[in-house]
C-alpha cells in the first residue's frame, strides 16, 4: 500500500452501490483504499492530505491547500442535439459545478478515453491533465448467471435509464420493423425513470408500449438486483444501445461479460468499450435494423461476437480502474 493520503468527500464514501454514479465510485474508492490511504475530508486531524478526490459534478470541498483531482463522466451538453435533451435545471447545475471543477483541478480523471478526448477539447484544458481510465463489469456478470427474470422466448434487451439520448424509440421502431419481416424476438426493456426530466412518467409508457403491429413482444422491467440484470442479459440474443453520447456504458460491458454480443451507435465511448466485438452503426433506425437483423439471422456472428466480447469484457477491471486513479492522484501530488 502506498502512503499516499486521499482526501475524499464524505457523502461519495457513503454512496450505496447502486445505479452508474453510486457503483463506480463504491468500487473504484473500495480498490483504492487498498492502494492508498483513503480519509474522509475533515476527519484527518489537523494534517490535510497529499491530494484531494471530487466528484467534478458537485460543488466543490474544501482542499486546505493540497492539490485536486475531480471525476468528470463526461460533458455531453456541448453537443446542441444532445443539449438539448436535457432538463434544463439539470443543465444549469451541472454546467456551472463542472465548469467550476475543472478550472480549479489540477488533474482530471474521466471514464473512458472518448470522454477525456472530449472534455479537454470542450473545456480547452491542457490533454496532459485529462486522464481517460475506463471502467469495469462486475464478476456477478457472465454467461452462466441464472435468468430466473428473463422471460420465455428468444429477445434482445436494452438496459438503461428511460431518455430520450439513449435512443429507445430507434431501437423500438427497429424491433417492429424485424417482427414484421417475421422475426420471433421480443424486446426487454430494463430501465428506470430519468431524474433531470419532467417527463420522466411519460418517458416510461412510452418505453413499455407495445410495438405497433406487433402485440406481445415488449416485456419492461424495473428494480432488478445486478444477479437478475445479469441473467436477463445472458440469456438474450443481443444488447442494443445506440445512444447518442455515452461517457462508457457499464450496461454494455456488463452484457459483453456474459457473452452476449451488441449494437451500438457510433458515438461517445460505445466504439471504444465494444472494440472489434460488436456492431457499431449510425444512430439511426435504418442502421439500427440493419444490425440487429444481421446479429439475429446469423448465428455464426452472433456466436462469434459473443466469445469475442467475453474475451474482452475480461480486460476491464476495477482493479485497473483504481490504478488509473491512483496514477492521476499521484501525479497531482507529486507536482506540489
Amino acid at each position: 500500500m502506498s502512503d499516499l493520503r486521499v482526501g475524499v468527500p464524505g457523502d461519495l464514501l457513503d454512496l450505496p452501490a447502486h445505479g452508474g454514479h453510486g457503483k463506480v465510485w463504491n468500487r473504484v474508492l473500495g480498490h483504492l483504499d487498498e492502494r492508498a490511504k483513503v480519509v474522509p475530508l475533515g476527519g484527518i486531524r489537523g494534517r490535510r492530505p497529499d491530494v484531494v478526490l471530487a466528484s467534478g459534478h458537485a460543488p466543490l470541498p474544501r482542499t486546505k491547500g493540497a492539490p485536486l483531482v475531480v471525476e468528470v463522466h463526461e460533458a455531453a451538453w456541448f453537443d446542441p442535439e444532445l443539449r438539448a435533451m436535457l432538463g434544463q435545471a439539470f443543465l444549469a447545475e451541472i454546467e456551472r459545478n463542472t465548469e467550476a471543477a475543472v478550472r480549479a483541478a489540477d488533474h482530471v480523471i474521466t471514464i473512458s478515453h472518448a470522454a477525456a478526448r472530449d472534455v479537454a477539447r470542450d473545456y480547452g484544458l491542457d490533454p496532459a491533465r485529462v486522464h481517460g481510465v475506463p471502467l469495469a463489469a462486475d464478476a456477478v456478470f457472465h454467461p452462466d448467471a441464472p435468468a430466473d427474470a428473463a422471460p420465455a422466448g428468444p429477445y434482445v434487451v436494452y438496459v438503461g435509464v428511460i431518455h430520450p439520448r439513449k435512443n429507445l424509440a430507434a431501437v423500438r421502431a427497429a424491433m417492429a420493423t424485424l417482427a414484421a419481416e417475421g422475426l420471433p424476438h421480443g424486446l426487454v426493456v430494463v430501465g428506470s425513470p430519468a431524474a433531470d426530466r419532467q417527463d420522466g412518467g411519460e418517458l416510461m409508457r412510452e418505453a413499455a408500449a407495445e410495438l405497433p403491429g406487433a402485440p406481445g413482444r415488449v416485456t419492461f422491467l424495473e428494480g432488478l438486483g445486478d444477479g437478475e440484470l445479469a441473467g436477463v442479459m445472458a440469456a438474450a440474443d443481443a444488447l442494443c444501445l445506440p445512444s447518442f453520447y455515452e461517457g462508457f456504458a457499464i450496461p454494455v460491458l456488463e452484457a459483453m461479460a456474459c457473452g452476449t454480443p451488441a449494437v451500438v451507435s457510433d458515438r461517445g465511448a460505445l466504439p471504444e468499450v465494444v472494440g472489434q466485438t460488436g456492431l457499431v452503426v449510425a444512430p439511426d433506425t435504418d442502421a439500427v435494423t440493419a444490425g440487429l437483423r444481421r446479429l439475429l439471422t446469423e448465428p455464426g456472428l452472433a456466436e462469434r461476437l459473443g466469445a469475442a466480447a467475453r474475451e474482452r469484457a475480461r480486460e476491464f477491471t476495477w482493479e485497473r480502474t483504481a490504478d488509473g486513479w491512483l496514477s492521476a492522484l499521484r501525479t497531482a501530488a507529486g507536482a506540489h
